[in-house]
Formats: C-alpha cells, structure tokens, sequence
C-alpha cells in the first residue's frame, strides 16, 4: 500500500485529556508521512483546540461521548483533518465572523484578553489553508486542510 493513500481514523470519548491522547496517536502517522516538522507543530497545536472544543461546546463538558478524528494526505500533497462530533452542532455565524474578527493577543494586565472567544478557532484559522464545518443527520464535522508541500 503506498504510505500516502493511508487514512487515519480512531474513535475517542470526551474528555479533558482527549486531545492530547489524540494527538499522541495521530503525530507519529503525520510523521509516517514524511510531513515537515513546522506542519506538525501547527497541525497539533489546531487538532488541541478542536478536541477542546468538542469536550467544551459540542458536549457541554460531559465525559465519555463519542468523537472521531479522520486525516489523510491527499494527491495534491494536502493534509486533512477532520474531527467529528454527534453533540451540539456550532452556529452558523460563528465561522462567517471569524473572518472579521481580528486575534487579540492576551495581556498580562487586562484579564478581558485572556479568555477571548473563539480564540482557538482563530488560532486555527491562521493556521489552516482551509477551515469547513458541516453538520448533517447529527453528526458535526470540522474539516481542516494544510498544504504539506
């Protein structure tokens, strides 16, 4: 089997600690790949907040609900990731004013920077070629794409 037509794809639960267990499983494929160390870091770092935000949002904090995470190099040298939750769907508007919404980096001494909304989906807006949501017969899947080449 040719190394860049494999698929990652593993069922997790809810919880805390799911996004790291996620990213332990799934780093050592994106290295199986071939994939710049640069990507990695950026694609780890966006595969934290997603699952944080699926533990946080999508399952109000509740452990044990099921969550997949899927990623594949496509032909054309791009990297996927999809996470897939069955909670509460994300609002339509949340991913629209994102593109107006400008990063505020935290400071030290103004506490009203530190817990900015929608800082991790800005964070992997940056960091992201390509960020798609799409929810269909209750399944919610945030799709992201980065080009390893």
């Amino acid at each position: 089997m040719d190394v860049n037509t494999r698929t990652f794809h593993k069922e997790y639960l809810s919880s805390l600690e799911a996004s790291r267990e996620v990213a332990e499983d799934i780093v050592p494929y994106w290295n199986s790949l071939g994939l710049n160390e640069l990507i990695i870091g950026q694609m780890e770092l966006c595969l934290v907040e997603v699952v944080n935000n699926v533990f946080e949002h999508a399952y109000r904090n509740n452990v044990g609900d099921k969550f997949e995470a899927t990623s594949y190099l496509t032909k054309a040298q791009n990297l996927i990731i999809e996470i897939s939750d069955f909670g509460h769907s994300m609002p339509n508007d949340v991913l629209e004013e994102l593109l107006s919404t400008d990063f505020v980096e935290p400071i030290a001494d103004d506490p009203d920077t530190w817990l900015q909304s929608k800082r991790g989906l800005k964070i992997i807006q940056e960091l992201s070629d390509k960020l798609e949501y799409f929810s269909h017969q209750n399944r919610n899947t945030l799709k992201l794409q980065k080009s390893a080449s």
